[in-house]
């Protein structure tokens, strides 16, 4: 039994941690600090006084105000946002409150929220993406020389080695992040245009408060910040499905490998965990499993996305509570999918001599390809294909070899030790070693890139 290779994990917060970004009091919170920094960047701008932002600023936080009093208020107005404005203003002394939410509207505060938000998980799951890089490339260096039997269809193909399957994984999470880097000033963008979006109550200086506020809240701000504008929110929804059917495939491939027909690969769990109240011998799938049924409920996500693309007019109610749900939503299942996928990789182990064992049930059949390229310069690929067909056809039982070599035509074009040699499954892996070891470099290096992006990222706004 070969494990595979598991690395430190880096520090992360658990899935329970994202999901608390979007608690309540986190929310209401994020709302308090964007209102105050809208204070500030409007008394730099001359349009409050310097003394009201000052104020706003110290009163912004909801033990000042008080969570329970804002819950009550909240309910009778079934505004949050205009509750806590007033919550807000009441809270300050003098007449700085007079100055509270100047010129903005709800959609800027619960949109532009829930984005800072947002970011902050997406900064998490790509710190999260770098852990599982890791754990790729240790399990592809592992397994670069472990000889399987690749399957087409469900059936033996090629020989290749299991490092070969990894290196594939790797390349294709390395899309992913390349994808998640991309849409970042596309999705983490401020709504910030008052009540319709073309400034009105901002005059001159609402391009000057969106840039200024959007820099703040470490997100791009948009030219024209229209609130009928939702499509930057589906095309993230979107890639995370992308993301998290990239890891359900991973865990299927697994999961099926699991079988007992195959027992290629195992989940190591510990002797204490049971796979079945009835059957003692169970040993089934515990993480797989999840990142399935995970990943599938994330994909779930993708029509409602599109639905909220399409609000009526300037704005639509029922279309931004379809997207306050899944900007809440989909960024922590997608770190729960990929919090089970790194798990899985934790805890898988290889079974080489399971694999070998596999790969031996098609004997020399699995390298007929083979056969085949070493007889088509003498014989034309096509004749060679038929050759080769035929001779596996043929009933009876006995080695290929013996049965190609009772063929004139394969005398003479190739000797015995070298047809011998081209039907050895081992030395007919193509490039699957060196993939694994290049493809294992490359996770290295692109999980060093997240880390450090990761630590950067740790005094920024909504870290």
């Amino acid at each position: 039994m070969q494990p595979s290779v598991s690395s430190p994990r880096s520090t992360r917060p658990d899935v329970a941690a994202i999901e608390s970004l979007f608690s309540r009091e986190r929310l209401w919170q994020t709302f308090l600090d964007i209102e105050a920094t809208l204070a500030e960047v409007q008394a730099e701008l001359g349009m409050i006084p310097p003394a009201a932002a000052v104020e706003i600023r110290r009163r912004a936080n909801l033990a000042t105000i008080g969570a329970a009093a804002l819950a009550a208020d909240i309910a009778r107005t079934r505004a949050p946002i205009h509750s806590i404005a007033r919550a807000l203003a009441q809270a300050c002394e003098g007449d700085a409150g007079d100055f509270v939410h100047w010129g903005a509207t709800t959609q800027n505060l619960t949109q532009t929220g829930r984005t800072v938000l947002m970011r902050e998980a997406h900064d998490a799951l790509l710190a999260l993406l770098g852990d599982i890089l890791v754990r790729m490339a240790g399990l592809a260096e592992a397994s670069a020389g472990m000889l399987a039997a690749g399957r087409t269809n469900h059936r033996h193909a090629l020989p290749i080695t299991f490092g070969l399957k990894v290196a594939a994984w790797i390349e294709e999470l390395l899309r992913h992040v390349d994808r998640l880097h991309g849409v970042e000033p596309r999705a983490f963008v401020s709504l910030w245009g008052g009540a319709l979006g073309a400034m009105h109550a901002f005059g001159e200086h609402g391009p000057e408060i969106n840039r200024r506020l959007s820099q703040r809240l470490g997100l791009a701000p948009l030219a024209v910040p229209s609130r009928a504008g939702t499509d930057h929110v589906a095309e993230y929804v979107m890639l995370l499905a992308l993301l998290g059917t990239t890891f359900s495939k991973i865990a299927r491939e697994l999961y099926a490998l699991m079988a007992d027909e195959i027992d290629e690969v195992s989940e190591s769990l510990g002797e204490d965990v049971v796979g079945s109240s009835t059957m003692p011998q169970k040993v089934n799938s515990k993480v797989a499993v999840q990142v399935i049924a995970l990943a599938a409920r994330l994909r779930s996500q993708v029509p409602l996305a599109l639905e909220a693309m399409q609000p009526t007019h300037e704005g639509d109610a029922a279309n931004n509570q379809m997207m306050y749900w899944l900007m809440e939503g989909a960024g922590p299942l997608a770190y729960a999918v990929a919090w089970e996928m790194d798990q899985l990789l934790a805890c898988l182990r290889l079974h080489p001599d399971r694999m070998l064992r596999n790969l031996e049930r098609s004997g020399e059949a699995i390298t007929a390809e083979h056969a085949m390229m070493l007889l088509a310069p003498a014989l034309g690929r096509g004749p060679a294909h038929d050759l080769v067909h035929h001779a596996l056809a043929e009933a009876g039982t006995g080695p290929l070899l013996d049965r190609l070599l009772a063929d004139e035509r394969v005398r003479q074009a190739v000797d015995e030790p070298a047809l011998r040699a081209a039907l050895d499954p081992a030395g007919y892996t193509g490039r699957s070693a060196g993939m694994a070891r290049e493809m294992a470099a490359a996770a290295r290096a692109a999980a060093a890139r997240l880390h450090r992006a990761d630590r950067g990222a740790a005094g920024q706004p909504g870290a």
